[in-house]
């Protein structure tokens, strides 16, 4: 699964296109930075 991103977490721009590796890797093609995205774990809910 590929999050989707909408901003370069670097310049803020929104040119952005995936990269084959590493899995769920972006680049941005104004300032060319690669970054991943990867989920954050839900915290796990117990008994109310």
């Amino acid at each position: 699964m590929r999050l989707a991103v909408q901003y370069c977490p670097y310049c803020g721009e929104q040119d952005l296109r995936p990269r084959e590796e590493p899995q769920g890797a972006w680049e941005c093609a104004d300032c060319r930075s690669t970054f991943v995205i990867t989920p954050a774990a839900s915290p796990v809910r117990g008994p109310a």
